[in-house]
Protein backbone atom coordinates (compact mmCIF):
# COMPACT_ATOMS: atom_id res chain seq x y z
CA UNK A 1 0.00 0.00 0.00
CA UNK A 2 1.12 3.52 -0.73
CA UNK A 3 2.81 4.97 2.41
CA UNK A 4 0.92 8.28 1.98
CA UNK A 5 -2.39 6.45 2.05
CA UNK A 6 -1.31 4.60 5.18
CA UNK A 7 -0.44 7.93 6.85
CA UNK A 8 -3.81 9.52 5.93
CA UNK A 9 -5.68 6.44 7.16
CA UNK A 10 -3.73 6.48 10.41
CA UNK A 11 -4.48 10.16 11.03
CA UNK A 12 -8.18 9.64 10.31
CA UNK A 13 -8.28 6.63 12.66
CA UNK A 14 -6.60 8.60 15.47
CA UNK A 15 -9.01 11.51 14.91
CA UNK A 16 -12.09 9.32 15.12
CA UNK A 17 -10.81 7.32 18.06
CA UNK A 18 -9.85 10.36 20.10
CA UNK A 19 -12.99 12.31 19.20
CA UNK A 20 -13.12 15.70 17.51
CA UNK A 21 -15.37 18.80 17.08
CA UNK A 22 -15.07 21.03 14.03
CA UNK A 23 -16.65 24.36 13.11
CA UNK A 24 -17.11 25.30 9.47
CA UNK A 25 -18.09 28.80 8.31
CA UNK A 26 -18.26 30.10 4.71
CA UNK A 27 -16.23 33.23 5.49
CA UNK A 28 -15.52 35.78 8.19
CA UNK A 29 -17.25 38.38 6.02
CA UNK A 30 -20.89 38.05 4.96
CA UNK A 31 -23.31 40.26 3.08
CA UNK A 32 -25.72 42.31 5.19
CA UNK A 33 -29.34 41.09 5.26
CA UNK A 34 -28.34 37.57 4.18
CA UNK A 35 -28.49 34.55 6.54
CA UNK A 36 -25.29 33.37 8.22
CA UNK A 37 -24.88 29.58 8.02
CA UNK A 38 -22.39 27.53 10.05
CA UNK A 39 -21.77 23.81 10.53
CA UNK A 40 -20.73 21.81 13.60
CA UNK A 41 -19.25 18.36 12.95
CA UNK A 42 -18.34 15.82 15.63
CA UNK A 43 -16.67 12.36 15.52
CA UNK A 44 -17.07 9.69 18.23
CA UNK A 45 -19.44 7.12 19.66
CA UNK A 46 -21.48 9.05 22.22
CA UNK A 47 -21.98 12.64 20.97
CA UNK A 48 -23.99 15.35 22.75
CA UNK A 49 -24.22 18.90 21.38
CA UNK A 50 -25.06 21.87 23.56
CA UNK A 51 -28.26 23.79 22.76
CA UNK A 52 -27.85 26.83 20.50
CA UNK A 53 -30.89 29.12 20.75
CA UNK A 54 -29.55 32.69 20.52
CA UNK A 55 -26.42 34.32 19.13
CA UNK A 56 -25.96 38.03 19.76
CA UNK A 57 -29.69 38.36 20.39
CA UNK A 58 -30.65 36.63 17.12
CA UNK A 59 -32.75 33.46 17.04
CA UNK A 60 -30.80 30.45 15.69
CA UNK A 61 -32.47 27.66 13.71
CA UNK A 62 -31.11 24.17 13.08
CA UNK A 63 -31.79 23.68 9.37
CA UNK A 64 -30.13 20.29 8.76
CA UNK A 65 -28.73 17.28 10.63
CA UNK A 66 -27.08 14.06 9.44
CA UNK A 67 -25.37 11.04 11.00
CA UNK A 68 -22.89 8.66 9.33
CA UNK A 69 -21.28 5.48 10.73
CA UNK A 70 -17.68 4.47 9.95
CA UNK A 71 -16.10 1.04 10.62
CA UNK A 72 -12.30 0.97 10.53
CA UNK A 73 -10.44 -2.16 11.68
CA UNK A 74 -13.53 -3.26 13.57
CA UNK A 75 -13.78 0.08 15.39
CA UNK A 76 -17.19 1.74 14.96
CA UNK A 77 -17.41 5.52 15.11
CA UNK A 78 -20.12 8.05 14.21
CA UNK A 79 -19.95 11.37 12.45
CA UNK A 80 -22.74 13.81 13.38
CA UNK A 81 -23.15 16.97 11.34
CA UNK A 82 -25.50 19.84 12.27
CA UNK A 83 -26.17 22.97 10.19
CA UNK A 84 -27.46 26.20 11.76
CA UNK A 85 -28.67 29.52 10.39
CA UNK A 86 -29.63 32.98 11.69
CA UNK A 87 -29.94 36.54 10.37
CA UNK A 88 -27.48 38.99 11.96
CA UNK A 89 -28.09 42.73 11.82
CA UNK A 90 -24.59 43.91 12.77
CA UNK A 91 -21.01 42.68 13.27
CA UNK A 92 -20.78 39.93 15.87
CA UNK A 93 -18.53 37.31 17.46
CA UNK A 94 -19.46 33.68 16.90
CA UNK A 95 -18.99 32.15 20.38
CA UNK A 96 -17.17 28.97 21.30
CA UNK A 97 -19.47 25.95 21.01
CA UNK A 98 -19.29 22.85 23.20
CA UNK A 99 -19.96 19.17 22.54
CA UNK A 100 -19.43 16.20 24.85
CA UNK A 101 -17.88 13.33 22.90
CA UNK A 102 -17.43 9.97 24.65
CA UNK A 103 -17.57 11.69 28.02
CA UNK A 104 -15.03 14.38 27.16
CA UNK A 105 -15.84 18.07 26.54
CA UNK A 106 -14.64 19.72 23.32
CA UNK A 107 -14.85 23.39 22.30
CA UNK A 108 -14.54 25.36 19.06
CA UNK A 109 -12.71 28.67 18.72
CA UNK A 110 -14.48 32.04 18.64
CA UNK A 111 -14.77 33.71 15.25
CA UNK A 112 -15.27 37.43 14.51
CA UNK A 113 -17.77 37.98 11.71
CA UNK A 114 -18.09 41.26 9.80
CA UNK A 115 -21.16 42.33 7.84
CA UNK A 116 -20.37 43.80 4.45
CA UNK A 117 -22.77 46.25 2.82
CA UNK A 118 -23.96 44.90 -0.51
CA UNK A 119 -23.52 46.93 -3.69
CA UNK A 120 -25.11 46.81 -7.13
CA UNK A 121 -24.04 43.85 -9.27
CA UNK A 122 -21.88 44.89 -12.22
CA UNK A 123 -22.11 42.55 -15.21
CA UNK A 124 -22.18 42.62 -19.00
CA UNK A 125 -24.95 40.01 -18.96
CA UNK A 126 -27.30 41.32 -16.23
CA UNK A 127 -28.55 44.62 -14.86
CA UNK A 128 -30.96 45.18 -11.98
CA UNK A 129 -32.05 48.76 -11.25
CA UNK A 130 -34.68 50.29 -8.96
CA UNK A 131 -35.75 53.88 -9.61
CA UNK A 132 -38.27 56.62 -8.74
CA UNK A 133 -39.08 59.99 -10.30
CA UNK A 134 -37.75 61.90 -7.28
CA UNK A 135 -35.76 61.38 -4.08
CA UNK A 136 -37.78 63.88 -2.06
CA UNK A 137 -41.35 63.31 -0.89
CA UNK A 138 -43.74 64.27 1.89
CA UNK A 139 -44.83 61.78 4.51
CA UNK A 140 -48.03 60.13 3.23
CA UNK A 141 -47.42 61.16 -0.39
CA UNK A 142 -47.68 58.29 -2.86
CA UNK A 143 -45.04 57.63 -5.50
CA UNK A 144 -44.09 54.84 -7.93
CA UNK A 145 -41.00 52.65 -7.54
CA UNK A 146 -40.03 50.73 -10.68
CA UNK A 147 -37.84 47.61 -10.72
CA UNK A 148 -36.10 47.00 -14.06
CA UNK A 149 -34.29 43.69 -14.61
CA UNK A 150 -32.57 43.05 -17.94
CA UNK A 151 -30.43 40.18 -19.14
CA UNK A 152 -28.78 39.26 -22.41
CA UNK A 153 -30.46 36.64 -24.56
CA UNK A 154 -27.23 34.58 -24.68
CA UNK A 155 -26.70 34.62 -20.89
CA UNK A 156 -27.96 31.00 -20.61
CA UNK A 157 -30.28 31.93 -17.80
CA UNK A 158 -32.00 28.78 -16.57
CA UNK A 159 -34.20 30.16 -13.82
CA UNK A 160 -34.66 33.26 -11.67
CA UNK A 161 -36.83 34.52 -8.84
CA UNK A 162 -37.17 37.82 -7.04
CA UNK A 163 -36.83 37.72 -3.29
CA UNK A 164 -39.75 39.43 -1.58
CA UNK A 165 -38.59 43.02 -1.02
CA UNK A 166 -38.51 44.45 2.48
CA UNK A 167 -39.40 48.12 2.16
CA UNK A 168 -38.83 49.08 5.79
CA UNK A 169 -40.60 52.30 6.87
CA UNK A 170 -42.71 52.28 3.70
CA UNK A 171 -46.25 51.11 2.93
CA UNK A 172 -46.27 49.47 -0.50
CA UNK A 173 -48.46 47.58 -2.94
CA UNK A 174 -47.40 45.86 -6.15
CA UNK A 175 -49.24 47.22 -9.20
CA UNK A 176 -50.76 45.07 -11.91
CA UNK A 177 -49.09 46.77 -14.88
CA UNK A 178 -45.84 44.73 -14.89
CA UNK A 179 -44.49 44.04 -18.38
CA UNK A 180 -41.85 42.09 -20.30
CA UNK A 181 -40.30 43.17 -23.59
CA UNK A 182 -37.18 42.91 -25.75
CA UNK A 183 -34.64 45.71 -26.08
CA UNK A 184 -32.00 44.86 -28.66
CA UNK A 185 -29.91 41.97 -27.31
CA UNK A 186 -31.67 42.11 -23.93
CA UNK A 187 -34.91 40.86 -22.41
CA UNK A 188 -36.38 43.39 -19.97
CA UNK A 189 -38.87 42.88 -17.11
CA UNK A 190 -40.50 45.79 -15.26
CA UNK A 191 -42.40 45.58 -11.98
CA UNK A 192 -43.98 48.64 -10.31
CA UNK A 193 -44.86 49.33 -6.68
CA UNK A 194 -47.02 52.07 -5.19
CA UNK A 195 -45.20 53.47 -2.14
CA UNK A 196 -45.98 55.67 0.89
CA UNK A 197 -43.34 56.84 3.40
CA UNK A 198 -44.47 56.13 6.98
CA UNK A 199 -42.02 58.43 8.77
CA UNK A 200 -40.01 61.56 8.15
CA UNK A 201 -36.26 61.93 7.77
CA UNK A 202 -33.71 60.12 5.62
CA UNK A 203 -35.08 56.72 4.60
CA UNK A 204 -33.17 54.09 2.63
CA UNK A 205 -34.24 51.16 0.49
CA UNK A 206 -31.50 48.55 0.65
CA UNK A 207 -30.40 46.74 -2.54
CA UNK A 208 -32.92 44.10 -3.61
CA UNK A 209 -31.78 40.64 -4.66
CA UNK A 210 -32.71 38.38 -7.55
CA UNK A 211 -31.55 34.76 -7.35
CA UNK A 212 -30.60 33.32 -10.74
CA UNK A 213 -29.52 29.92 -11.99
CA UNK A 214 -27.10 30.03 -14.92
CA UNK A 215 -26.26 27.10 -17.19
CA UNK A 216 -22.55 26.33 -17.51
CA UNK A 217 -21.03 24.11 -20.18
CA UNK A 218 -18.15 21.99 -18.89
CA UNK A 219 -15.61 21.16 -21.60
CA UNK A 220 -14.48 18.10 -19.59
CA UNK A 221 -17.97 16.61 -19.32
CA UNK A 222 -20.87 15.84 -21.62
CA UNK A 223 -23.28 17.13 -18.97
CA UNK A 224 -24.18 20.78 -18.34
CA UNK A 225 -24.26 22.14 -14.81
CA UNK A 226 -25.93 25.14 -13.22
CA UNK A 227 -24.59 27.60 -10.72
CA UNK A 228 -26.49 29.99 -8.47
CA UNK A 229 -25.84 33.70 -8.75
CA UNK A 230 -27.15 36.56 -6.62
CA UNK A 231 -27.88 39.73 -8.58
CA UNK A 232 -28.31 42.94 -6.54
CA UNK A 233 -29.93 46.22 -7.44
CA UNK A 234 -28.77 49.70 -6.50
CA UNK A 235 -29.72 51.38 -3.21
CA UNK A 236 -32.15 54.32 -2.96
CA UNK A 237 -32.10 57.11 -0.39
CA UNK A 238 -35.02 59.51 0.20
CA UNK A 239 -35.52 62.77 2.04
CA UNK A 240 -39.01 62.48 3.54
CA UNK A 241 -40.49 65.79 4.75
CA UNK A 242 -43.17 66.24 7.38
CA UNK A 243 -46.44 67.90 6.36
CA UNK A 244 -46.92 71.48 7.66
CA UNK A 245 -49.21 72.50 10.55
CA UNK A 246 -49.70 68.90 11.70
CA UNK A 247 -51.78 68.17 8.59
CA UNK A 248 -52.29 64.45 7.95
CA UNK A 249 -53.63 64.48 4.38
CA UNK A 250 -51.78 65.21 1.16
CA UNK A 251 -53.33 65.19 -2.30
CA UNK A 252 -56.47 66.69 -3.81
CA UNK A 253 -59.85 66.10 -2.14
CA UNK A 254 -63.51 67.17 -2.26
CA UNK A 255 -66.03 67.04 0.60
CA UNK A 256 -69.82 67.09 0.38
CA UNK A 257 -72.78 66.46 2.71
CA UNK A 258 -76.44 65.64 2.14
CA UNK A 259 -79.63 64.96 4.12
CA UNK A 260 -82.79 63.07 3.22
CA UNK A 261 -85.24 65.73 4.58
CA UNK A 262 -85.24 69.22 6.10
CA UNK A 263 -88.52 68.98 8.08
CA UNK A 264 -89.37 66.12 10.43
CA UNK A 265 -91.92 65.34 13.11
CA UNK A 266 -90.84 65.20 16.70
CA UNK A 267 -88.91 61.94 17.30
CA UNK A 268 -88.49 61.21 13.58
CA UNK A 269 -84.95 60.39 12.34
CA UNK A 270 -83.14 62.11 9.52
CA UNK A 271 -80.21 60.64 7.58
CA UNK A 272 -77.05 62.75 7.17
CA UNK A 273 -74.38 61.49 4.74
CA UNK A 274 -70.82 62.83 4.58
CA UNK A 275 -68.63 61.96 1.59
CA UNK A 276 -64.94 62.72 0.88
CA UNK A 277 -63.29 61.70 -2.38
CA UNK A 278 -60.09 62.43 -4.26
CA UNK A 279 -56.51 61.27 -4.78
CA UNK A 280 -53.99 60.95 -1.95
CA UNK A 281 -53.70 59.17 1.38
CA UNK A 282 -57.45 58.97 1.94
CA UNK A 283 -56.99 56.11 4.44
CA UNK A 284 -55.65 58.71 6.88
CA UNK A 285 -58.91 60.71 7.03
CA UNK A 286 -59.78 61.08 10.72
CA UNK A 287 -62.99 59.59 12.09
CA UNK A 288 -65.48 62.47 11.85
CA UNK A 289 -67.97 63.25 14.66
CA UNK A 290 -70.95 65.63 14.56
CA UNK A 291 -70.72 68.46 17.18
CA UNK A 292 -74.47 68.79 17.88
CA UNK A 293 -76.00 69.09 21.37
CA UNK A 294 -79.44 67.95 22.66
CA UNK A 295 -79.96 65.36 19.92
CA UNK A 296 -79.53 61.60 19.68
CA UNK A 297 -76.97 60.53 17.05
CA UNK A 298 -76.44 57.03 15.69
CA UNK A 299 -73.43 56.65 13.38
CA UNK A 300 -72.11 53.90 11.13
CA UNK A 301 -68.43 53.13 10.81
CA UNK A 302 -66.88 55.01 7.89
CA UNK A 303 -66.52 53.07 4.67
CA UNK A 304 -63.32 53.71 2.67
CA UNK A 305 -63.00 52.42 -0.89
CA UNK A 306 -59.67 52.80 -2.69
CA UNK A 307 -58.31 52.17 -6.17
CA UNK A 308 -55.28 53.08 -8.25
CA UNK A 309 -56.00 55.33 -11.23
CA UNK A 310 -53.18 56.49 -13.52
CA UNK A 311 -50.61 55.49 -10.87
CA UNK A 312 -52.43 57.63 -8.29
CA UNK A 313 -53.88 56.26 -5.06
CA UNK A 314 -57.51 57.40 -5.07
CA UNK A 315 -60.60 56.64 -3.05
CA UNK A 316 -63.82 57.61 -1.35
CA UNK A 317 -64.68 58.04 2.34
CA UNK A 318 -68.35 57.81 3.31
CA UNK A 319 -70.04 58.00 6.70
CA UNK A 320 -73.79 57.97 7.48
CA UNK A 321 -75.44 59.39 10.60
CA UNK A 322 -79.03 59.04 11.89
CA UNK A 323 -80.17 62.01 14.01
CA UNK A 324 -83.29 62.16 16.24
CA UNK A 325 -84.35 65.41 17.95
CA UNK A 326 -87.32 66.88 19.86
CA UNK A 327 -86.71 70.42 18.67
CA UNK A 328 -85.26 72.21 15.68
CA UNK A 329 -81.48 72.16 15.30
CA UNK A 330 -78.63 72.92 12.90
CA UNK A 331 -75.95 70.65 11.42
CA UNK A 332 -72.75 72.72 11.15
CA UNK A 333 -70.43 72.75 8.18
CA UNK A 334 -67.74 70.03 8.40
CA UNK A 335 -64.31 71.18 7.21
CA UNK A 336 -61.48 69.20 5.63
CA UNK A 337 -57.83 70.31 5.56
CA UNK A 338 -55.14 68.83 3.32
CA UNK A 339 -51.80 69.83 1.83
CA UNK A 340 -51.68 70.51 -1.91
CA UNK A 341 -48.17 69.68 -3.10
CA UNK A 342 -48.53 71.54 -6.40
CA UNK A 343 -49.75 74.74 -4.73
CA UNK A 344 -47.43 74.12 -1.75
CA UNK A 345 -50.05 75.23 0.76
CA UNK A 346 -52.77 73.92 3.08
CA UNK A 347 -56.24 73.88 1.51
CA UNK A 348 -59.45 73.99 3.57
CA UNK A 349 -62.73 72.80 2.08
CA UNK A 350 -66.14 72.76 3.76
CA UNK A 351 -69.31 70.76 3.36
CA UNK A 352 -72.74 72.41 3.31
CA UNK A 353 -74.49 73.20 6.62
CA UNK A 354 -78.19 72.43 7.23
CA UNK A 355 -81.06 73.67 9.46
CA UNK A 356 -83.55 70.99 10.44
CA UNK A 357 -87.07 72.05 11.50
CA UNK A 358 -88.80 69.74 13.98
CA UNK A 359 -92.62 70.09 13.89
CA UNK A 360 -94.74 69.87 17.11
CA UNK A 361 -97.52 67.22 17.03
CA UNK A 362 -100.99 68.85 17.54
CA UNK A 363 -103.81 67.35 19.55
CA UNK A 364 -106.54 65.73 17.48
CA UNK A 365 -110.20 65.82 18.56
CA UNK A 366 -112.81 63.28 17.64
CA UNK A 367 -116.45 64.33 18.12
CA UNK A 368 -118.96 61.53 18.60
CA UNK A 369 -122.76 62.26 18.64
CA UNK A 370 -125.08 60.02 20.67
CA UNK A 371 -127.94 58.52 18.57
CA UNK A 372 -131.60 58.96 19.67
CA UNK A 373 -133.57 55.94 20.91
CA UNK A 374 -136.07 54.63 18.32
CA UNK A 375 -139.27 55.01 20.48
CA UNK A 376 -138.29 58.12 22.37
CA UNK A 377 -140.65 61.19 22.20
CA UNK A 378 -139.76 63.92 19.82
CA UNK A 379 -139.03 66.33 22.62
CA UNK A 380 -136.69 63.84 24.23
CA UNK A 381 -134.90 63.23 20.97
CA UNK A 382 -134.37 66.93 20.47
CA UNK A 383 -133.10 67.31 23.96
CA UNK A 384 -130.71 64.36 23.76
CA UNK A 385 -129.51 65.25 20.27
CA UNK A 386 -128.11 68.48 21.54
CA UNK A 387 -125.70 66.60 23.75
CA UNK A 388 -122.08 66.10 22.55
CA UNK A 389 -119.74 63.43 23.70
CA UNK A 390 -116.22 64.77 23.09
CA UNK A 391 -113.35 62.30 23.02
CA UNK A 392 -109.81 63.70 22.97
CA UNK A 393 -107.25 61.45 21.23
CA UNK A 394 -103.64 62.41 21.83
CA UNK A 395 -100.91 60.77 19.78
CA UNK A 396 -98.03 59.72 22.01
CA UNK A 397 -94.61 61.18 21.02
CA UNK A 398 -92.95 58.24 22.83
CA UNK A 399 -94.65 55.75 20.52
CA UNK A 400 -93.43 57.75 17.51
CA UNK A 401 -89.90 57.66 18.85
CA UNK A 402 -89.98 53.90 19.28
CA UNK A 403 -91.41 53.39 15.79
CA UNK A 404 -88.90 55.70 14.11
CA UNK A 405 -86.01 54.22 16.08
CA UNK A 406 -87.01 50.70 14.97
CA UNK A 407 -87.27 51.91 11.37
CA UNK A 408 -83.84 53.51 11.66
CA UNK A 409 -82.30 50.27 12.96
CA UNK A 410 -83.95 48.22 10.19
CA UNK A 411 -82.75 50.74 7.57
CA UNK A 412 -79.17 50.58 8.91
CA UNK A 413 -79.22 46.76 8.84
CA UNK A 414 -80.46 46.78 5.25
CA UNK A 415 -77.74 49.27 4.24
CA UNK A 416 -75.02 47.19 5.93
CA UNK A 417 -76.28 43.94 4.31
CA UNK A 418 -76.41 45.60 0.90
CA UNK A 419 -72.89 47.01 1.40
CA UNK A 420 -71.38 43.59 2.21
CA UNK A 421 -73.20 42.03 -0.73
CA UNK A 422 -71.81 44.66 -3.12
CA UNK A 423 -68.29 44.39 -1.67
CA UNK A 424 -68.31 40.56 -1.95
CA UNK A 425 -69.56 40.70 -5.54
CA UNK A 426 -67.03 43.37 -6.42
CA UNK A 427 -64.15 41.41 -4.90
CA UNK A 428 -65.08 38.37 -6.96
CA UNK A 429 -65.15 40.51 -10.10
CA UNK A 430 -61.82 42.15 -9.15
CA UNK A 431 -60.22 38.74 -8.64
CA UNK A 432 -61.46 37.56 -12.00
CA UNK A 433 -60.24 40.77 -13.72
CA UNK A 434 -56.66 40.62 -12.47
CA UNK A 435 -54.27 40.36 -15.43
CA UNK A 436 -52.17 37.52 -13.93
CA UNK A 437 -55.27 35.46 -13.17
CA UNK A 438 -56.53 35.90 -16.74
CA UNK A 439 -53.12 35.03 -18.19
CA UNK A 440 -52.87 31.86 -16.07
CA UNK A 441 -56.37 30.75 -17.08
CA UNK A 442 -55.66 31.41 -20.78
CA UNK A 443 -52.24 29.70 -20.77
CA UNK A 444 -52.16 26.75 -23.19
CA UNK A 445 -48.79 25.16 -22.37
CA UNK A 446 -46.59 24.56 -19.38
CA UNK A 447 -43.79 26.70 -20.88
CA UNK A 448 -46.19 29.64 -21.09
CA UNK A 449 -47.25 29.09 -17.47
CA UNK A 450 -43.66 28.85 -16.23
CA UNK A 451 -42.73 32.14 -17.96
CA UNK A 452 -45.74 33.88 -16.38
CA UNK A 453 -45.06 32.60 -12.85
CA UNK A 454 -41.24 32.66 -12.69
CA UNK A 455 -41.23 36.26 -11.44
CA UNK A 456 -43.43 35.26 -8.46
CA UNK A 457 -41.14 32.56 -7.06
CA UNK A 458 -40.28 32.86 -3.36
CA UNK A 459 -43.57 34.65 -2.61
CA UNK A 460 -45.35 31.51 -1.37
CA UNK A 461 -43.93 28.01 -0.86
CA UNK A 462 -47.10 26.36 -2.22
CA UNK A 463 -46.86 28.34 -5.44
CA UNK A 464 -43.12 27.51 -5.69
CA UNK A 465 -43.89 23.78 -5.50
CA UNK A 466 -46.54 23.98 -8.21
CA UNK A 467 -44.18 25.92 -10.50
CA UNK A 468 -41.48 23.26 -10.11
CA UNK A 469 -44.09 20.51 -10.62
CA UNK A 470 -44.98 22.10 -13.97
CA UNK A 471 -41.52 21.20 -15.30
CA UNK A 472 -42.13 17.49 -14.57
CA UNK A 473 -45.56 16.99 -16.12
CA UNK A 474 -47.28 17.32 -19.46
CA UNK A 475 -50.83 17.41 -18.10
CA UNK A 476 -51.14 20.93 -16.70
CA UNK A 477 -54.92 21.08 -16.23
CA UNK A 478 -54.99 19.90 -12.60
CA UNK A 479 -51.95 21.99 -11.68
CA UNK A 480 -53.50 25.04 -13.35
CA UNK A 481 -56.57 24.76 -11.08
CA UNK A 482 -54.36 24.71 -7.97
CA UNK A 483 -52.30 27.65 -9.29
CA UNK A 484 -55.45 29.73 -9.97
CA UNK A 485 -56.64 29.04 -6.42
CA UNK A 486 -53.36 30.19 -4.83
CA UNK A 487 -53.08 33.27 -7.13
CA UNK A 488 -56.55 34.31 -5.92
CA UNK A 489 -55.55 33.81 -2.27
CA UNK A 490 -52.33 35.82 -2.68
CA UNK A 491 -54.15 38.54 -4.68
CA UNK A 492 -51.31 38.68 -7.22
Amino acid sequence: MNPYKILVLLLFTLTTLLGNLKLSIPSNTIIKNEPFIFVLEAYGNDIKFSNIDLINGNVVQEIASSTATNIINGQITKRVKKTYSFNPTKDFTLPSFEAVIDGKSYHTNEEKITLQKVSKTQSNFFDFTIKTESKEYYMGENFILTMVFKYRKDSQLENLYLEKPNFENFWYKQLDDSKNFEDGDYIVSEVKFLMFALKEGTLNIEPIKINAQIMENNSYSIFSTTRNKSIYSNELSFNIKILPQNIKLIGDFQIEASIDKEKVKMGEAISYKLKIKGSGNIDDVRDIKLPINDVTIYENKPVIKTQIINNQYSGEYEKVFSIIANKSFSIPSISLEYFDKDLKKVITKQAKSFHIEVLNEELKKEVLLEKSPALAPIETVKEESTKEIIKVVEKSPLLDKIIFFALGVITCLLIISLYFYVITTRRKKDEESKPLLKKVKNAKSKDELIKLLAVYLKIDSRLDKLIFDLEKTQDINNLKKDIVKIVKELKL
